[in-house]
C-alpha cells in the first residue's frame, strides 16, 4: 500500500468516526444542539458543493480543492446558522425522504426520487408548525443513520461519502444492507424518546 493510499485510507476512517460521534449527539441531543448542527450540515453542504465544482473547473489542481472546501465549509455554516427556519425545514425535509425511500419500495430511481422529496416536503412543512417533535424526530433518525454508515464502514469497509453526496442511493443501500435499515430505525426510535421524555424533565426543572 503506498503513501496517498494509507492516506485516503485513514481519512475515510476518522470520517467514519466523526459520522458515528457525531450521529449519537444527533441522535439522543438532537433538539438541544439543533442550532449547531444546522451550522454542521450547512458546513458540509457547502463543502461539498464548492470542493465539487472547483474539482470541475480548477483541473484538478488539489490547492484550489481545498481552499474551495474550506470556503464553502464556512460560508454554508454562517448561512444555515442565520437561516434557522431554513434548517427546520431541511430537518423535516430530510425526515420524510428517508422513511419514504426506507420503507417503500419504489421502482426505479426517478420515482423513488420523486416520493421522497414529496414526503420530504410535507414533513418539512410540518417541521415549521411542530417544531419540538419533528427536529426530535429528524434529528433522531438522521443521527441513527450516520451512525449506521459509519459502523458500516468499520464492519465491511463500506465507502460512506456517495450516501451522503447523493440521497438517491440509500434505497438500494437499506435494501441490500437490511440491518443498517435496523439500527437506522431502531436506534432511532431509541432517540426520539429520550429526546421527548427530556422535554417535560427540563420544563419541571424550570418551574
Amino acid at each position: 500500500m503506498n503513501f496517498m493510499s494509507a492516506v485516503v485510507d485513514s481519512s475515510y476512517a476518522v470520517g467514519a468516526g466523526v459520522l458515528i460521534v457525531w450521529g449519537l449527539i444527533d441522535c439522543f441531543f438532537g433538539y438541544r444542539v439543533f442550532r449547531f448542527a444546522v451550522a454542521l450540515i450547512g458546513a458540509l453542504v457547502g463543502a461539498l458543493l464548492l470542493s465539487g465544482a472547483a474539482a470541475q473547473l480548477g483541473g484538478g489542481n488539489e490547492l484550489v480543492y481545498w481552499i474551495a472546501f474550506g470556503g464553502g465549509a464556512v460560508l454554508g455554516a454562517i448561512l444555515s446558522f442565520c437561516f434557522y427556519l431554513v434548517g427546520v425545514f431541511l430537518a423535516g425535509f430530510s425526515l420524510g425522504y428517508v422513511v419514504a425511500v426506507g420503507l417503500v419500495p419504489f421502482t426505479g430511481p426517478a420515482v423513488t426520487l420523486l416520493a421522497g422529496t414529496l414526503a420530504g416536503t410535507v414533513t418539512g412543512l410540518l417541521a415549521l408548525v411542530l417544531q419540538r417533535f419533528l427536529i426530535s424526530a429528524a434529528t433522531a433518525f438522521g443521527g441513527a443513520f450516520r451512525v449506521a454508515l459509519g459502523v458500516a464502514f468499520f464492519v465491511e469497509q463500506l465507502d460512506w461519502q456517495p450516501f451522503l453526496r447523493s440521497p438517491d442511493r440509500v434505497p438500494a443501500l437499506l435494501v441490500d444492507r437490511w440491518w443498517i435499515m435496523a439500527v437506522m430505525f431502531g436506534l432511532g426510535l431509541c432517540g426520539l424518546i429520550v429526546q421527548l421524555r427530556r422535554a417535560p424533565e427540563r420544563k419541571a426543572v424550570e418551574a
